[in-house]
């Protein structure tokens, strides 16, 4: 018996696709173009996104060069051929309907915008050897593989423009385990946009940018991935909005590398309306800091630090905000607002460290011009820091409208003598137990800390802040425990230049203030209101001219009065 001949709908179809693909493989113009458009109708929406690397130009079908998309056949031959072709026709759109398409590494092409419509698996190849190499670096760079490789990767690109990665589809990277093949590496490209994509079981970076500029990562969702989600390096004019990641390491990091053999800026950078979880950092700038960083901004973001199902309790570095240079770049402007946190164990960790990597010799940079404010976080369970080094101090960091409930439960307060550990790699832990329980703060300039509640959940011996070595500090409107009732609720050491003021101590509470150091002068506490007779605790060292009281103590009967309030040295 004969087979059944294809009915006219069906002979259209197969003639109109090995036009397509003929015509276009050889070249043929506006003909392949027609028919292109002809076949995919999306052609326009895809237009309309609004990303700056998303083409305008014609539409081609990966079943017209030859994809299958049943998850099994290797598609990678023929999506390439039509990406190929795309940017032979001077660019234009390759759409992924729905199936699943297997692939290996593909190389990205200028002007040529890759479409996953709702329905499409990008699954990467189970076999490795289905994918580029790891490249090698033409100079040495002290930069893990990770960070920068960038062709040993799903989708790459280098020295591109107009490039873009869209559509409903999923990234599906087919992976159990970190080490492996980036989902998207891009280095060195220009009007990037990935948008709306979904990633899922990536075993290296989801989105990693290295040298790029005028980015676009809108609506982009990661699951299940074994490392960092999204990973501007060296990166200028980025923006990341209305994303949501969950990584095993870092949800969202920044970084100045050494990837391009020279110190690189990663600058003008927006990040809004992200819901992150992680359980090592949701959002981190650092700590590959070899260049500098300038002109952050995040805001309207929800953090999780709950670990994943998968995580390595190594890796687990337990921070929410973290802006971090030790490699001796400096970070100067950067702007943090409107941020949720539930179960992050610090909330905040600003690091000054001299590790110095790709440097001649070490030496620190500078780290300044911080502003972070609106920030809830509750079940922290490890103490926010910001810190520098001796003579080499952060400058100008501001805290305000922050409120932090933390876990408690310390055995023992601690003394001031906090390890240095210049040379460490960063992260919440590095210096063991630190002395407060809520905020510590150490070898910093010009620090306002304002409207700041530190609450605790259980018994805690620390005091709430700590202030030690900090030129120009200016607390008001603090509310935090003291060490189990008997306080101090702040403790200040070595404080040149101070005003406490505008602070309110609940009756219940011991000492408000202790004040140490042979080096603390010019401190004023101005307009504070007290319920106890022994509010301020000043040690032997502390001159009377170091500690100006004024306006606002508390009688030994208890009533808030405008006298002076008694100090009292420590027992």
């Amino acid at each position: 018996m004969s087979a059944r001949p294809p009915d006219r709908d069906e002979f259209d179809t197969l003639s109109r696709r090995d036009f397509v693909r003929t015509s276009v493989l050889l070249g043929g113009g506006s003909l392949a173009v027609t028919a292109g458009v002809d076949a995919v109708p999306r052609v326009g929406q895809a237009a309309d996104r609004g990303g700056e690397g998303v083409s305008r130009g014609p539409a081609l079908d990966v079943r017209d060069f030859g994809g299958i998309g049943d998850g099994r056949t290797a598609d990678t031959r023929a999506i390439q051929q039509a990406i190929d072709a795309a940017h032979r026709l001077g660019g234009g759109l390759v759409q992924l309907p729905a199936g699943t398409w297997r692939s290996g590494t593909l190389a990205l092409r200028s002007r040529v915008t890759l479409e996953l419509t709702p329905g499409a698996v990008l699954l990467a190849s189970p076999d490795d050897d289905d994918f580029a190499p790891p490249e090698r670096l033409p100079f040495a760079s002290g930069s893990d593989v990770e960070t920068t490789d960038f062709a040993n990767a799903l989708l790459a690109g280098h020295d591109l423009e107009r490039v873009a990665v869209v559509g409903g589809g999923v990234i599906d990277m087919n992976r159990r385990r970190r080490l492996g093949p980036k989902p998207i590496a891009l280095k060195r490209c220009r009007f990037v946009t990935v948008q709306g994509v979904t990633i899922v079981h990536a075993p290296n970076y989801c989105v990693s940018l290295g040298g790029c500029e005028d980015v676009l990562v809108d609506g982009v969702t990661i699951r299940d991935a074994h490392a960092d989600g999204i990973d501007p390096d060296c990166c200028r004019r980025v923006r990341i909005a209305n994303c949501d990641i969950e990584s095993d390491d870092d949800a969202l990091c920044l970084k100045t590398s050494f990837l391009l053999g020279e110190r690189g800026v990663t600058e003008d950078v927006l990040v809004t309306n992200c819901r992150m979880r992680s359980p090592s950092n949701c959002f981190k700038l650092g700590t590959e800091s070899t260049g500098d960083f300038r002109q952050i901004v995040l805001s309207n973001c929800v953090f999780s630090g709950s670990p994943t199902e998968r995580h390595d309790p190594a890796a687990a570095e337990g921070g929410g905000v973290a802006i971090i240079t030790v490699d001796g770049g400096s970070v100067d402007g950067v702007m943090i607002s409107n941020v949720v946190m539930t179960g992050v164990p610090a909330p905040l960790f600003i690091r000054l460290g001299d590790r110095g990597r790709d440097q001649a010799g070490p030496t620190p940079g500078r780290l300044r011009n911080v502003s972070i404010s609106g920030v809830l976080a509750v079940g922290a369970s490890a103490t926010g820091s910001i810190a520098g080094l001796p003579g080499h101090p952060v400058e100008r960091i501001s805290v305000e409208n922050v409120r932090i409930t933390a876990a408690g439960g310390a055995p023992h307060a601690t003394g001031l003598d906090v390890p240095e550990r210049a040379a460490d790699y960063p992260k919440v832990s590095m210096y063991g137990p630190l002395p407060a329980l809520g905020l510590y703060v150490r070898h910093a300039r010009d620090v306002m800390l304002r409207n700041i509640e530190l609450a605790v959940e259980g018994p805690d011996p620390r005091p709430s802040l700590v202030a030690d070595d900090v030129a120009g500090l200016h607390l008001a409107g603090l509310t935090g425990p003291s060490a189990n009732g008997r306080g101090p609720v702040v403790w200040l050491n070595d404080i040149r230049g101070g005003l406490v003021h505008g602070n309110v101590v609940p009756e219940d509470t011991g000492v408000f203030l202790r004040v140490t150091g042979e080096n603390t002068k010019g401190v004023a506490l101005v307009g504070n209101a007290y319920w106890t007779p022994g509010p301020v605790e000043l040690a032997p060292e502390i001159t009377p001219r170091a500690v100006m009281q004024v306006a606002g103590g508390g009688s030994e009967g208890g009533t808030p009065t405008a006298d002076r309030p008694r100090a009292r040295k420590p027992s």
